[in-house]
């Protein structure tokens, strides 16, 4: 169980986990949650609302209160490491809009971008 802490407008690109639940619950704020490769599916998460992704299932959280947001986050079900989990090559490419190179920098520490394919 890990508490993610999130200012306005912030959260995770598009990931999925391969063996792991991942179940969110806000205990503060207004979180976006969008789902599916593209992340086509969408719903609005307000105090203690809860949403549940199974494996493989990509997804993303952004605070979209108006506050610093609260989210519970669990992943349940198999083996949580940085094996388990992979972001989009859309979420790369948001990353170098922030700077560029920055994938490659997450690359060269684990991270994978293969999510989706």
């Amino acid at each position: 169980m890990t508490l993610a802490k999130c200012p306005v407008g912030q959260g995770p690109g598009l990931h999925n986990h391969l063996e792991t639940f991942e179940t969110f619950t806000v205990l503060e704020g207004e979180f976006l949650i969008k789902w599916n490769d593209d992340g086509s599916e969408e719903l609005v998460l307000k105090k203690h609302d809860t949403i549940s992704i199974p494996p493989v299932v990509c997804r993303s959280f952004t605070n979209i209160g108006k506050e610093e947001g609260l989210l519970q986050v669990i992943i349940s079900g198999g083996v949580h490491d940085m094996n388990d989990i992979s972001f989009t090559p859309h979420a790369a490419n948001q990353m170098e809009q922030i700077e560029p190179n920055l994938s490659k920098k997450f690359e060269d520490v684990g991270f994978k971008f293969n999510a989706g394919i």
